[in-house]
């Protein structure tokens, strides 16, 4: 230890000229990040230096004119516009992407095969294990029966074979009603778990008529699988209004559509733009994702003034840019850019993604790595996030602030690109772009997650008369999750809302 520590002292001397600090040679050194044990003695040994070479302060070394600091210091939501040029260029480049390169999906009016999948493009979930254990039993197992198929079976079989079919057949129509039912579905879902439920709820309920005119049962039944089962339930109601109310014709405006029961801005939007081709922006998480990186918006996609204001004007500004026509397809380019290239693994340096020459995360992360470099050859130990933050926010109007990005916004995007280039003193631009772009958006505030312990009862029957196994259920209540759904019998026993048990422990059978 004690010739550890002298090899660093000579190599400090030796290099004092260039002002490099010891945390830098450390690095060198390891070639790579350091123990925490030398990080304690470099840090020690280059306290003197932490305002920099020859007592230089922050304020005469910063970078003004970089991205960087124009990010850090802005003080209103102006400036995250789109210029008219950048609105038009984006708007050019996503069309002509998605043109070429969108998914075929049966509700786009595309003719079969469909591919809803983002394979090679999304690897956000490529390493994620499977939660089923090996060799863990189905649960349809613990009903499964030797009994003779029905003729209802039969029927079901017939009708799966039917859907099959349609997944064979010429592409079908564009519609309003096929619109909204495509964007229910969509809503939490992915598009590739959403295309059989699509073709099979089209087979059965074609229109708008034959939906309003469906019981609740069949509805349900058409939707299992799905989840979140309220949403079948507002779009059966909103069917029964648009028959009623509306002559079995949707409104073709955005606050017509809103009338209808489950119609809220966002699918108002997207069927009044793809379907009625009205000038409208259509704004969700993949939309906002996109949009931040884009402007360098520090937020997460869920705060309202994002998801709700400002998400909305930006994404106009694309939409109505140039001659404004085609915002169905702008929209839909936007959202499958937010699904795809853009999704929170994207890289913003891919070749293949539309926007990569428009985004303003890489320019930050490159002009980051850029002044820790500065600061680090100015003598400074490492990137003084709180120092470099107060001095940027000094230079603002007083009185002014960026609404739209969070109050923290700033400061945490600089202390994720801290950690994040803690290995890249010697590495390449490009990633330094890419770390850039994987900081925006910032991260949601995490909510505490109810958890509830229920003591079920499975009842079964076996009747000596036809040898049917029949099970008890109830009906959950017409309010509230899984509304009107058919369950076993259960109590809740325990819930993190309530107080611990004495035992101090929470029951996992």
């Amino acid at each position: 230890t004690i010739g550890l520590v002298l090899f660093l002292i000579l190599r400090i001397f030796l290099l004092s000229s260039f002002h490099r600090p010891p945390e830098v040679i450390a690095f060198r050194i390891f070639a790579g990040r350091p123990s925490p044990f030398v990080r304690r003695v470099t840090l020690a040994m280059s306290v003197k230096m932490k305002n920099g070479a020859a007592g230089s302060s922050l304020k005469d070394v910063i970078e003004k004119d970089s991205i960087l600091y124009k990010w850090a210091s802005h003080d209103d939501a102006s400036f995250h516009n789109f210029t008219q040029d950048e609105a038009t260029n984006i708007r050019n480049a996503l069309l002509s992407w998605y043109r070429a390169n969108r998914r075929s999906l049966p509700w786009r009016g595309d003719a079969p095969p469909f591919d809803g999948s983002t394979a090679g493009v999304n690897h956000s979930n490529s390493n994620k294990k499977s939660k089923k254990q090996k060799n863990q039993p189905s649960i349809t197992n613990f009903f499964a029966t030797t009994k003779q198929p029905n003729s209802k079976e039969c029927q079901t079989k017939d009708e799966e074979a039917q859907i099959e079919s349609i997944s064979s057949d010429e592409a079908l129509p564009i519609t309003p009603y096929g619109v909204w039912v495509s964007e229910i579905m969509l809503q939490q879902t992915r598009v590739e778990a959403v295309i059989p439920f699509y073709l099979k709820w089209i087979k059965r309920f074609p229109t708008v008529e034959h939906l309003a005119n469906a019981s609740e049962e069949d509805v349900n039944s058409h939707w299992a699988g799905l989840g979140f089962y309220r949403r079948a339930r507002l779009l059966h109601n909103g069917a029964k209004k648009v028959v009623q109310e509306f002559d079995g014709q949707l409104p073709e405006s955005v606050n017509g559509l809103m009338e209808i029961d489950g119609i809220g801005r966002y699918t108002a939007c997207a069927i009044a733009s793809i379907a009625f081709h009205l000038s409208v922006p259509v704004v969700d998480g993949n939309v906002c994702r996109v949009l931040s990186r884009l402007r360098g918006i520090a937020n997460h996609i869920k705060a309202p003034i994002l998801k709700d204001d400002v998400g909305w004007k930006l994404a106009e500004q694309i939409v109505s840019a140039g001659d404004g026509k085609h915002a169905g397809e702008v929209n839909q380019a936007l959202m499958e850019l937010g699904a795809t290239y853009c999704s929170p693994s994207g890289t913003g340096i891919d070749e293949r993604d539309p926007l990569k020459d428009f985004y303003m995360s890489p320019q930050i992360g490159a002009a980051f790595v850029e002044e820790q470099r500065r600061l680090v050859h100015a003598g400074f130990d490492t990137f003084p996030t709180d120092e470099y933050v107060g001095e940027a926010f000094a230079s603002r109007k007083e009185g002014c602030i960026c609404k739209v990005c969070d109050g923290k916004g700033v400061y945490t995007v600089l202390d994720e690109l801290t950690t994040a280039a803690e290995s890249l003193y010697d590495d390449a631009n490009a990633c330094a772009k890419h770390i850039g772009h994987s900081v925006f958006p910032t991260d949601p505030p995490k909510k505490a997650k109810r958890e509830e312990v229920l003591s079920v009862a499975a009842l079964s029957y076996l009747s000596s008369d036809d040898s049917v196994e029949r099970w008890l259920l109830v009906r959950r209540p017409s309010g509230g999750l899984l509304s009107g759904q058919w369950e076993f019998p259960s109590v809740c026993v325990w819930t993190s809302e309530s107080e611990t048990p004495k035992s101090g422990k929470k029951r996992k059978n």
